[in-house]
C-alpha cells in the first residue's frame, strides 16, 4: 500500500530509488479500526499521515460541542500543523470514522528526509502549497457563502463524503446545525 503513498509523489515529481527507498525504511502502515483517535486535544502531533483507504475527521471542542475542521480520505494527508510544526500539543482531535489505513512518518525522520533527498522538499512545497490553497477556499466558504452555496460546494466538489460521514458531522463542518442542513437538503432535493 505504500506504494501508493510513493506513486502518489511520483505525479509532482519524480522519486529518486534512494528516497523511495528512505521512505520505505522510515515510514509505518497501520490499520485502524473505526473511531480509534490517532490525535486528542493536549497531545503533540509528532507525524505526518496519509490515508491509504478509510476516511477520518479532525474536530475541536467550543462549549462542550464538537466542531469538525477537516475530513481526510484516500490519498490526503493528515497533520496537525501548529502542533506537528511549531512541537506543542495542540488542540486538535483526529479520528477514524472507517475501518482505516494509513502510512505514518516521524517528525524526526521527516526532517532527515528533507536534509538528504532535494527533490522531497520540492514535493512538500508542492502539497503544501494544494493544502494551503484548500485551507484558503474553506475560510472563504466559511466566511462569505450562505449556508446553503457551503452545501451546494461540497454536494459538486465531495459528493462521496455526504455518503461516507454522518450529517451531524457534515453540518458541523459547514458551520450549520442538522436542522438547517436538512431544510437545505430538503429544499434542493424538492
Amino acid at each position: 500500500m505504500l506504494q501508493d503513498f510513493i506513486s502518489y509523489t511520483s505525479a509532482i515529481y519524480p522519486v529518486s530509488e534512494g528516497l523511495q527507498q528512505d521512505l520505505l525504511a522510515r515510514t509505518e502502515i497501520l490499520e485502524l479500526p473505526r473511531r480509534t483517535h490517532v490525535l486528542r486535544d493536549g497531545q503533540r502531533a509528532d507525524h505526518v499521515w496519509m490515508v491509504l483507504s478509510g476516511l477520518l475527521r479532525a474536530y475541536y471542542l467550543k462549549d462542550g460541542l464538537e466542531i469538525c475542521s477537516s475530513f481526510m480520505q484516500e490519498q490526503h494527508l493528515i497533520v496537525s500543523v501548529n502542533s506537528f510544526y511549531n512541537r506543542q500539543p495542540g488542540y486538535e482531535f483526529i479520528e477514524t470514522l472507517e475501518d482505516t489505513v494509513v502510512a505514518r512518518i516521524h517528525y524526526d525522520a521527516l526532517q532527515e528526509l528533507y536534509k538528504k533527498h532535494l527533490e522531497f522538499n520540492y514535493i512538500v512545497r508542492v502539497l503544501t502549497e494544494r493544502y494551503t490553497m484548500l485551507s484558503e477556499e474553506r475560510l472563504f466558504l466559511l466566511r462569505k457563502q450562505t449556508a446553503e452555496d457551503r452545501y451546494l460546494h461540497l454536494l459538486n466538489h465531495d459528493p462521496e463524503l455526504l455518503q461516507r460521514v454522518p450529517l451531524k458531522y457534515i453540518a458541523s463542518y459547514l458551520g450549520m446545525n442538522l436542522e438547517t442542513l436538512s431544510r437545505i437538503r430538503k429544499k434542493i432535493s424538492g
